[in-house]
């Protein structure tokens, strides 16, 4: 079996692919045009085209979708890792001074709080950054996020992978392991400085018990960071819990949701073949449509929302390009940024 022939990257993978020659035999899997729930892009209106064109302008000047165009600034979050912060402040405050005194156990105790409060600050900063991508920005403006993709090619099929944000998730784990860290340590230190069982020593244990469940499912795959792939048959999303494949030939439309930070809907016919699952046994945080549909959380990928609406629009409504998604060429496609457009169809 063969593993991923291009690494992660931007525009340093037209340069790793460039040895390799898309092949041109694969039928696509779809003649049906989905045409609803698309949104048209004002002056980049696909032209028709049998070969992709690349060098086109920055990603910077994507129009998003007129559902993103107002902004998604939470101001919730704001406030919520600003109070983080000034709980992360007094516990290393309180951590110092115990640290001049006899009581061991309480310097740990605030230490750990410390940190996982920065943590948990820093994860709902990164987790929301930028909050308004899906908003208009001035074409001096980069992309919210360099989109970080590969070509993989597995048993003989290719598809074009975007990874999820690791960073992002590595933070989440942090945070896990920081909590476990800090309610079992606590739950010990009340156990062991105290006759009996206190009840604040089991809820602290079992908060330990959830951490350490959330642990072993992502040392098992059960909870992983995540990666949306195209590929010439279908569209595979895997979350952090949940995993969803929809073919190309159910695919209905596209949509751009707002649901406070932008969001992707890939709808499918109501008889479509879709397959979903819950990969997590134990954390139901992640919710499954009741009808076909793929739902995007542009929170969760390593590329910007805009340029991912785009790239997605773009074969949706050129079913015959849909091959290339198993070849280098989408990458590179991706690579280039907007406009994704061909010549004739």
């Amino acid at each position: 079996m063969r593993r991923p022939v291009v690494p992660w990257g931007g525009r340093g993978t037209e340069a790793a692919t460039s040895g390799t020659e898309p092949t041109s035999d694969t039928e696509p899997t779809s003649g049906t045009e989905p045409t609803s729930g698309t949104e048209p892009t004002s002056g980049t209106e696909p032209t028709s085209g049998a070969e992709p064109t690349f060098g086109a302008e920055p990603t910077s000047h994507i129009e998003p979708p007129s559902e993103w165009q107002h902004g998604t600034r939470n101001l919730h979050v704001y406030a919520a890792a600003g109070a983080a912060v000034l709980v992360a402040i007094f516990a290393a405050a309180r951590g110092a001074s115990a640290w001049g005194t006899d009581s061991v156990g309480a310097d740990r105790f605030y230490s750990i709080l410390a940190v996982l409060m920065l943590l948990t600050a820093a994860f709902g900063a990164t987790f929301w950054w930028p909050a308004g991508s899906g908003a208009r920005r001035p074409s001096s403006w980069p992309p919210s996020r360099t989109p970080r993709f590969r070509y993989v090619e597995t048993a003989d099929r290719g598809s074009t992978e975007i990874a999820g944000r690791r960073p992002v998730f590595g933070l989440l784990l942090a945070m896990v392991l920081c909590g476990t860290f800090l309610s079992l340590g606590a739950a010990v230190e009340i156990v062991v400085g105290n006759e009996g069982l206190p009840l604040v020593a089991l809820v602290l244990a079992l908060v330990a018990g959830v951490c350490l469940a959330f642990l072993v499912e992502v040392a098992l795959g059960r909870i992983r960071a995540g990666s949306l792939v195209l590929g010439p048959d279908g569209i595979r999303l895997r979350g952090w819990f949940v995993e969803s494949y929809l073919p190309w030939v159910s695919v209905r439309g596209l949509r751009a949701v707002d649901r406070g930070f932008p969001e992707i809907w890939i709808e499918g016919h109501g008889s479509a073949a879709w397959a979903r699952r819950r990969t997590s046994r134990v954390f139901p945080f992640e919710r499954l449509p009741s009808e076909p549909r793929i739902e995007v959380d542009s929170r969760h990928l390593a590329v910007d929302p805009v340029q991912l609406y785009r790239f997605l629009e773009f074969y949706v409504e050129h079913p015959r390009h849909r091959r290339e998604l198993g070849t280098p060429a989408a990458a590179e496609r991706l690579a280039e940024g907007s406009p994704f457009t061909v010549d004739d169809e």
